[in-house]
Formats: structure tokens, C-alpha cells, sequence
């Protein structure tokens, strides 16, 4: 049987990278931003005898505190958890106790904490507040910092080949990751009882973009 395959060598059939270094990278660049992004979640709890008197309530104070909240101009709005569940003290009548909260998310930070102050005062309490950086902005790091990633393992494959006294031919393999941040920030919160909204400050989060790259390395052409 003819065919083009039947005249390669078996070895560089099987092997197509045989005679080169195989070099293994990865190559990230990162930068610090700003976090534009801030959620706060307030929860209204409620305790009574009977399951049907809490969730009563929960959903008369939830529905007023939702109807405030959607009169904030640019601040997303949506409900969080609901939980109804009784509890039995070891020393006093059982009763019941429910919860749920509302989340707000915003990039005006001051308007969001004015709401969250209006919500307090109303009796909302504050469960979490973040800042953390918008996927918008993460993206428009994204080219930038790949480019940063490419010229670093660009330059650090050439030294160490260089160092071997080889020549960087071509990319075997490569993946490049997506921009990423460093982790969930911690709550950066600090509220006193007599003021009229929360205090809050963003911080900075480490915007990440990661290479992973096979290359292959050759002597130099004589």
C-alpha cells in the first residue's frame, strides 16, 4: 500500500518534537485597582410565637424596604436568602424566628450607603458589606495586562535559552487564563450607632493575567 506516511521516518512519526528542549513557562502580570464595586446586604429578622406572624411581618417590612430602595437612582436591587425556623430555648417557651435580606449593588458608593443608612435606620441590619471590582473594569485591564504576559515570557524564554546556549524556535502549547482578582475581599466596614449611614473604604484588589506556555528550543542556525 502506497501512501505519504509510508516514507517518514517512524521515529519523527511518532515524535514530531524529537531533537528539540521542550521548555515549560508561566509567565502572569498583574496590577492594582481600585475596587469600584460595592454590595452591602441588610437583613430584616423578626421573632414571634407562630411562623405565620414572622413571615407576616418579614414581608410587610421587606416590601417597604424594597420600595425604598428602588427610589436610589443606579443602585441594583434584589432579595436575598429567606429562612422561617422555630426555635426551642432550654429555659423558655419555643418560638419562632425568620429572616431575609436585601442586596445592594452599586458603583456610587455614596449612594448606596446613604440608602443603607435610611434601611438602618428603619430597623434593617447591615449582615455584609464589600467592595469589589467590577467585571466591566476587569475586562478593560484584561488586553493590556496579556500583552504585559506575553513580553515577560517572551524575554524570559530568550534568557534562559540563551543561558543554554539554544535559540527559542516556536510555541509548542499555550494557554492564557482570563483577568482574574486576588480572592473575595473582606469586609472593609466601620459603622458607629449615632451615625446616619456606614463608613466605608474601598481598598485596591490585584487584577491578574496568567500564561502558560510550552516552547521549543533548538540550537542556533549556524
Amino acid at each position: 500500500m502506497g501512501g505519504s506516511l509510508a516514507s517518514a521516518p517512524p521515529a519523527l512519526a511518532q515524535n514530531p518534537d524529537q531533537g528539540f528542549t521542550v521548555l515549560h513557562l508561566s509567565q502572569s502580570a498583574e496590577r492594582k485597582i481600585v475596587r469600584d464595586l460595592l454590595r452591602v446586604e441588610l437583613r430584616v429578622e423578626e421573632t414571634a410565637p407562630d411562623p405565620r406572624t414572622v413571615q407576616s411581618a418579614i414581608n410587610r417590612r421587606m416590601a417597604a424596604a424594597l420600595d425604598r430602595a428602588k427610589q436610589a437612582q443606579g443602585v441594583r436591587v434584589e432579595t436575598g436568602s429567606y429562612s422561617v425556623g422555630e426555635e426551642r430555648p432550654p429555659n423558655g417557651p419555643a418560638r419562632w424566628r425568620g429572616s431575609q435580606s436585601v442586596i445592594l449593588t452599586s458603583k456610587d458608593a455614596d449612594t448606596t450607603l446613604k440608602l443603607a443608612g435610611t434601611l438602618q435606620s428603619e430597623g434593617l441590619s447591615i449582615a455584609a458589606l464589600t467592595y469589589e471590582v467590577s467585571p466591566d473594569t476587569v475586562r478593560a485591564a484584561q488586553d493590556d495586562l496579556t500583552a504585559e504576559a506575553f513580553a515577560a515570557l517572551d524575554g524570559r524564554a530568550a534568557s534562559i535559552a540563551a543561558n543554554m546556549h539554544l535559540a527559542a524556535l516556536r510555541y509548542r502549547d499555550l494557554r492564557v487564563g482570563n483577568a482574574e482578582t486576588d480572592g473575595r475581599p473582606v469586609p472593609r466596614f466601620a459603622a458607629m450607632a449615632a451615625a446616619p449611614a456606614p463608613v466605608a473604604e474601598p481598598g485596591e484588589a490585584v487584577v491578574r493575567v496568567t500564561i502558560d506556555a510550552e516552547l521549543l528550543l533548538a540550537s542556533p542556525r549556524p
